[in-house]
């Protein structure tokens, strides 16, 4: 089973109560301990907990409770066999015409009930006891936690397999994958790493991404260094010294905000950040895009390299 992290509280509905351990599942001893393959029979799959699940028929009725299950059901081309999604979910846009059974960290089991799901797609964030009676209810759960970039391409992978779009999930897999190779191919052509701070909450603490995390492999993927990635927690608290002394080059506010400058340099001491000094600010497009593990991915990677590395992206005659 994948390491579990303390519960952290840092951005509502995107970082809400982590899963803690679950009992055992009744469900059959899986083929494979981590993901499916190739061999893997349709509709099955292995889940963050570790259970293996196996639907006897492609699902037409699913139940998302989070937004980056939401997504990657949506990127396999199967948006239309969503029935529930919570009210944290907002992307497609077509999401908003979907039955909402409450937020991530409180969804509403009759709600849910209501629906007659023949798959629940459970997230980081909701609660074990409402998953511990889904499954009691003969309701096939299946769990998503990824950690990584790689164990986002790895779920989505699994997904694909869980629900019948296995073409679907290869040529998506794809795509993330090539994104990935082709900035590799840029940053080992290049000595410049620029230092890199995420911020995902505007007040002290400072929340962002730890080592070995989604947020932190964004910021190598598209080469930078992370300003905490020598902190072994998910997602650090940093002080305003902390910041300071790091100094980093690029800051990216992975919230919305109207005067990035203004709002950074109102905060005392950060007059004299670098990135600060030089306007190296990026507030994106969506900031969910950097919040979410999901197949929104690339686009986080490729709006990060662009900020810290134009050259890279230069057309030569």
């Amino acid at each position: 089973m994948k390491k579990v992290f303390k519960p952290l509280i840092f951005t509502l509905l995107i970082f809400p109560l982590l899963f803690s351990g679950c009992s055992s599942s009744v469900s059959p001893t899986p083929p494979s301990p981590t993901t499916s393959s190739p061999t893997s029979p349709p509709f099955s799959a292995v889940d963050f907990w570790g259970n293996y699940v196996q639907l006897p028929l492609k699902p037409s009725r699913i139940v998302s409770l989070g937004p980056s299950a939401t997504e990657i059901v949506a990127s396999l081309g199967a948006l239309d066999r969503l029935v529930g999604v919570t009210t944290a979910d907002d992307f497609p846009p077509e999401v908003s015409n979907i039955e909402k059974v409450g937020g991530m960290d409180n969804p509403s089991l009759e709600k849910i009930l209501s629906l007659q799901p023949d798959l629940v797609l459970a997230v980081f964030g909701n609660p074990l006891s409402l998953v511990e009676i889904l499954k009691s209810q003969k309701i096939p759960v299946f769990g998503l936690n990824p950690e990584t970039v790689e164990e986002v391409i790895e779920d989505i992978f699994k997904v694909g397999n869980l629900i019948g779009e296995e073409e679907n999930a290869k040529k998506l897999a794809s795509d993330i994958q090539g994104t990935i190779d082709l900035l590799n191919s840029k940053k080992s052509r290049t000595n410049t790493i620029p230092k890199v701070y995420i911020e995902t909450w505007p007040q002290e603490p400072y929340y962002t991404f730890g080592a070995g995390t989604f947020g932190d492999d964004i910021i190598n993927l598209a080469g930078g260094e992370n300003i905490a990635s020598g902190i072994d927690e998910p997602y650090p608290a940093l002080s305003t010294d902390y910041i300071l002394f790091e100094n980093p080059d690029c800051i990216v506010l992975a919230y919305m905000v109207d005067d990035p400058n203004k709002s950074l340099k109102s905060r005392k001491g950060w007059e004299n950040v670098s990135a600060v000094i030089q306007g190296r600010i990026l507030v994106p497009n969506d900031p969910n895009v950097f919040l979410r593990p999901g197949p929104r991915v690339k686009e986080a990677l490729l709006e990060l390299a662009r900020f810290l590395h134009p050259e890279w992206f230069e057309i030569t005659p």
